[in-house]
């Protein structure tokens, strides 16, 4: 084994190693502690070279070293005599750290192609710092139906400047500047910027802290101008309707002298610009308490909607394995199967991970946060396709590779299912064991499959339906994200694996591997999980979607 990877590592600094090769580096580098050590002397010494050879040490030619592209020495270095610098050796070993970090990182991704410019891999300082683009948040929606053509919003998304658009239902829109807003459709914005929206129709209700004071709504070219206050505002082709119910507000118009309104006044602006008192109506206004409770029934409706869909879908033949998280009392540090008929083997253990609040207050979930967190299965039998779908939680993405649901060893058959660091979606099947015989140097054991990057910080913290199936007969991995298809690749023909098995797995973590000092890959989640179900065949897109419209809180 050391005598082909110092083969591999002289083709890899020649050029001519191709992308077999690369894996197979990655093979042995995962299970050879020896070949560890082997491939750490040799980035060393040729690092070491590398800046003898700039310092002008020595007039010996050798290939060079880059951060991206590891090198190594030829395979025969055993006679030859450098003079290598002291402080070239400490160089190198930070180079070193680097390259070995970034090729361990690789080990099971293959070649990932970031969806950057920049790219994205841990301990990388060339990355970008992370953006987020808008001007106010969706804090609640009740009963909300948006125009067709309205990009759909969901609660916690960030809104970009430009138009919003309701067919019916209420919002609650808070702006950066501080100002909380509730529109009830059919209604027409136009957000301009933290501070600052334009009405062209329906009704709205604006708390403004002092804090927030100058935040303004526009009708036309009247201006309403909050003083710190609480006020309605409804809008239609024929007139504004403006109220103040609680401090003041200033209206401004161009060559028109300001109108200031106080607690109590209303006033009519009619479409040919002229004004009349009104009275003041606040129950035809939502304030944020009454849309606070009507989301909160909303939400105890659909929990007891997906609780009756639940019921039934426990009793899909097609499950392995079922876990709905709303058991009730103390779960003994057991996570318990929901399958009909009962299969308490599948029962699973609790390790670390702690019970919080699940989709809904009214069930749970488990968070995993320390590397130790996990739950443990044994899941026993022969299968052909799977699919994996589960709702999760996630806090942040600061592993390497953050598990959903990872097999002990990963030995021939075994799926891995995983979210990397850049956000990317990662599902794979052992086709190969690992006493590859014959031309191992050609040997790959699996194809990865990565969807795109879904991953954005406005995502931190925000329950996510996700979903892989993979079709044995096809070769077809379909990826999915809140019931839509992310990504769809074809696995190569001599790759595909016909006969799948789980064993003992963990969900949330991976127990394997483990080293002799007892240390581990850390590749717990960073978040939370509720319900997880696995099948013994490749769901539908319509079958997913059903899924995720039966269990969306």
């Amino acid at each position: 084994m050391i005598e082909e990877l110092e083969s591999l590592l002289f083709d890899w600094e020649t050029g001519t190693l191709d992308d077999s090769g690369v894996s197979r580096i990655r093979e042995i580098l995962r299970s050879s502690e020896d070949a560890r050590k082997v491939y750490l002397q040799h980035q060393m010494l040729s690092a070491a070279l590398k800046l003898d050879v700039d310092a002008g040490l020595t007039t010996t030619n050798f290939p060079e070293t880059t951060q991206t592209t590891p090198a190594s020495t030829p395979k025969k270095t055993t006679n030859r005599v450098f003079r290598v610098s002291y402080w070239a050796v400490t160089a190198a070993a930070v180079l070193l750290f680097v390259l070995t970090g970034r090729l361990v990182q690789l080990e099971l991704a293959g070649n990932k192609q970031s969806t950057t410019t920049a790219e994205t891999g841990p301990g990388n300082v060339d990355r970008e710092e992370p953006t987020s683009e808008g001007v106010a948040l969706i804090t609640q929606l009740v009963d909300i139906q948006w125009e067709d053509d309205q990009l759909p919003l969901e609660v916690g998304d960030a809104i970009r400047p430009g138009r919003l658009a309701i067919e019916s239902g209420f919002a609650q829109i808070e702006f950066f500047c501080g100002a909380t807003v509730i529109v009830e459709g059919p209604a027409e914005l136009d957000l301009q910027s933290p501070q600052l929206a334009q009405v062209r129709s329906g009704r709205i209700r604006a708390q403004v802290p002092p804090a927030a004071r100058g935040f303004a709504l526009q009708v036309d070219d009247m201006t309403v101008v909050d003083l710190g206050t609480e006020f309605g505002l409804s809008v239609t082709e024929s007139e504004a309707n403006i109220q103040v119910f609680d401090g003041e507000v200033e209206l401004q118009q161009p060559a028109s002298e300001k109108r200031l309104l106080t607690t109590g006044d209303a006033l009519i602006r009619g479409s040919n610009g002229t004004y009349s008192k009104t009275e003041v109506t606040p129950d035809q206004f939502l304030d944020i308490a009454t849309i606070e409770s009507r989301a909160a029934n909303q939400r105890d409706e659909r929990y007891l909607r997906w609780k009756a869909w639940s019921e039934k879908f426990r009793r899909d033949n097609r499950l392995i394995a079922y876990y709905d998280f709303n058991q009730e009392g103390n779960w003994l540090r057991r996570l318990e199967s929901s399958l009909q008929p009962e299969k308490p083997l599948l029962n699973g253990a609790i390790v670390g991970a702690n019970q919080v609040n699940g989709r809904w207050t009214s069930k749970s979930g488990l968070e995993f946060k320390r590397p130790g967190d996990r739950v443990r299965v044994q899941i026993p039998g022969e299968f052909t396709s799977l699919t994996f779908a589960c709702w999760v939680k996630i806090d942040s993405l600061d592993r390497w590779y953050n598990s959903l649901f990872l097999t002990d060893h990963y030995n021939q058959g075994e799926p891995h299912w995983q979210i990397l660091d850049t956000g990317q979606l990662f599902f794979s099947v052992r086709h190969k064991p690992d006493d590859v015989r014959g031309d191992a140097k050609k040997a790959q054991t699996h194809q990865p499959v990565l969807s795109p990057s879904f991953w954005k910080p406005s995502l931190s913290g925000r329950w996510l339906h996700v979903a892989t199936a993979y079709d044995a007969k096809s070769g077809r991995v379909t990826h999915f994200l809140n019931g839509e298809i992310l990504h769809e690749e074809t696995i190569d023909p001599s790759l595909v694996v016909g006969t799948t098995r789980i064993g003992p797995a963990s969900i949330g973590n991976w127990s394997i591997p483990t080293r002799q000092d007892s240390e581990f890959a850390i590749r717990n989640l960073n978040g939370s999980i509720d319900e997880f179900a696995i099948f013994a065949a490749a769901l539908s897109a319509d079958e997913i979607k059903e899924i995720y419209n039966n269990g969306k809180p």
